[in-house]
């Protein structure tokens, strides 16, 4: 599974010759080189529960990408989260990211409706959403135009463009 393969990966990019021989992989270190070559670590995001516990994710890594949910389902997940890190005694900053999928109706009142994954709404009330994740502390969204029956170029304007505080 996708603990497994976290394994798998830091060995290939910590060792010069990694050699793996496991049920899921074969690597001849002598055979293989990583490229591009870094000294630095690669950050891992796990999505979703990436087929692990939440105490996992937690533990090992960098931060998490959640799929959407309502802001009052998303808080007790990221309340987790966070109380996860620092049961660890880990200080260091994890962020916690979720998926935005959107679909603005013409009407720039209108309620959000429930579209696959997320919200079918108005631009007023895309604002009010955007807060609201930023009070349960969504470090980032990442906005998906899938679902948009309107052009994006058409929509993007309604993002803030700065750092909403």
């Amino acid at each position: 599974g996708f603990e497994q393969s976290y394994e798998i990966l830091e060995q290939l990019l910590a060792q010069d010759t990694p050699s793996i021989n496991n049920e899921i992989s074969f690597v001849d270190g002598n055979k293989v080189q990583m490229m591009p070559q870094t000294d630095k670590r690669i950050p891992v995001f796990p999505t979703g529960f990436a087929q692990s516990s939440i105490s996992w994710i937690a533990q090992h890594g960098d931060g998490w990408v959640q799929y959407p949910k309502p802001p009052q389902d998303q808080a007790q997940l990221i309340n987790d989260y966070r109380n996860l890190i620092t049961k660890n005694n880990n200080e260091q900053f994890k962020p916690f990211t979720q998926m935005l999928y959107v679909d603005l109706n013409e009407d720039p009142n209108q309620l959000p409706e429930p579209i696959p994954l997320e919200f079918r709404l108005g631009k007023n009330r895309l604002r009010e959403l955007l807060y609201q994740y930023k009070e349960i502390e969504v470090n980032h969204l990442a906005f998906v135009a899938y679902f948009a029956r309107i052009p994006v170029e058409d929509i993007v304007p309604y993002f803030p463009t700065h750092k909403v505080n």
